[in-house]
């Protein structure tokens, strides 16, 4: 039969002695790294406590910072619109302001090909102009020639037949400065 386990145990406390356990005696290096150690461990739980408090932290403040960005985007969102808006009407504007620059340049190319054209004839207009005044000049040149000429010719006639006028004998010479009365100046 077997005997209970309590009663073996009881037989057993007789015997047994208690034993405190001592701790060894240390240095005062060992005690100092004992310490060091122990502060360390508190240190580090320490900053491990901090470090998810400030994660936390942190947590909330980019919470809070989405929600003010999203307040911030839908307050611009009409502005982005606006500006979309803007943007196109200015490239409507734009094309328009393209179109019209070049019907301007067709029309001044046109504009500048008839004037050419028009500067051309003209110049050969002033051209033949000129040379027939050249031709009138020259003719009327010959022709004030002979009339001296023969202007020349006839006076020598009539004064050799006695024809003609006879000029009258030149008198004192007047000056006009003469004539008039001189003005005194009041001084």
């Amino acid at each position: 039969m077997p005997v209970p386990f309590a009663v073996l145990q009881v037989a057993a406390a007789a015997d047994t002695m208690i034993v405190r356990q001592v701790p060894p005696v240390r240095t005062a290096f060992e005690q100092l790294v004992f310490v060091a150690s122990g502060l360390t461990s508190i240190l580090t739980l320490l900053v491990v406590l901090v470090i998810l408090v400030m994660l936390l932290g942190m947590r909330q403040a980019a919470l809070a910072l989405q929600a003010k960005l999203d307040e911030v985007l839908t307050e611009l969102r009409p502005l982005t619109q606006n500006a979309n808006a803007a943007s196109q009407d200015l490239r409507e504007a734009t094309a328009m302001a393209k179109a019209m620059v070049a019907e301007s340049r067709e029309t001044v190319s046109l504009a500048n090909t008839r004037v050419r054209e028009t500067v051309d004839d003209l110049s050969d207009r002033i051209s033949e102009l000129s040379e027939i005044i050249g031709k009138v000049t020259r003719l009327a040149t010959r022709i004030a020639s002979v009339t001296a000429t023969a202007i020349g010719g006839l006076k020598a006639g009539a004064k050799i037949f006695g024809l003609g006028r006879k000029k009258p004998k030149a008198g004192p010479v007047v000056r006009e400065r003469d004539e008039k009365p001189r003005l005194r100046r009041r001084r």
